[in-house]
């Protein structure tokens, strides 16, 4: 019995490890391969990933959408503070650690991927007694799958007669503590088998911090996906 639960808890923390990987790694699963019809060496340079993103006030999205839309690729609005939830399963998982660096400046935050990089480069990650901002903070990078309506630009892919989307979901922020942390938990809970056996729901909410308002992503548990689901998604990461 003992040998049983052993192999059973390699096999999971297996199953986790493929799931929440290295930055450099998350959307590896869908690069093209070599093949007849596509020839040369293929990397994820290659590939145009639909992003996730939540619309606020300012930024790129401010002048085309309102505060709080769940956008996919720019354009699209999926989600928001008036539409239902979106049904979304995480694939692969990275946690980093990014540069604090000011808002709508020049300077570019670089991007590690363990706190040990972060204090090598004379760095910090805890707030200070005074209420100083760590000079690093954490980040996660997802590879999802979204599940949609019947709109195959939006969503192209199909099974068992619904349509889904691929995208890559940066959570940063204060959107980290309300999205990832949760993610990162199921891992170790409801979904200790694997991300993949399972979908999540996302909404948007409104914070106030320091007396701005923002839109805040919130997930939540969603359901167990069947064997045959699984396994198709297994064909993307």
């Amino acid at each position: 019995m003992k040998t049983i639960l052993k192999e059973k808890t390699k096999e999971t923390e297996k199953k986790k490890s493929d799931e929440i990987v290295e930055a450099t790694s998350t959307g590896s699963g869908l690069i093209p391969r070599s093949s007849a019809e596509l020839v040369g060496d293929f990397d994820a340079s290659d590939i145009s990933f639909p992003r996730l993103q939540v619309a606020q006030g300012v930024g790129p999205l401010s002048d085309t959408h309102n505060k709080g839309d769940i956008v996919l690729d720019g354009d699209a609005v999926i989600g928001g503070p008036k539409m239902d939830q979106v049904d979304f399963t995480v694939l692969r998982i990275a946690k980093m650690y990014e540069e604090n660096v000011p808002f709508g400046g020049d300077e570019v935050p670089r991007l590690v991927e363990s706190k040990e990089q972060v204090l090598a480069l004379g760095g910090n990650t805890d707030w200070g007694l005074n209420g100083e901002q760590p000079s690093w903070k954490p980040v996660a990078d997802a590879l999802i799958c979204i599940k949609g309506d019947d709109d195959v630009n939006v969503y192209p892919y199909e099974f068992g007669g619904d349509n889904y989307a691929f995208a890559l979901w940066k959570i940063k922020g204060v959107a980290y503590r309300r999205a990832a942390v949760p993610i990162f938990t199921a891992s170790t809970m409801y979904y200790r088998d694997g991300l993949k056996n399972g979908s999540f729901k996302l909404i948007t909410e409104k914070q106030v911090f320091s007396g701005n308002t923002v839109f805040c992503p919130k997930v939540t548990r969603g359901t167990r996906h069947d064997e045959k689901f699984v396994e198709w998604l297994g064909d993307f990461s």
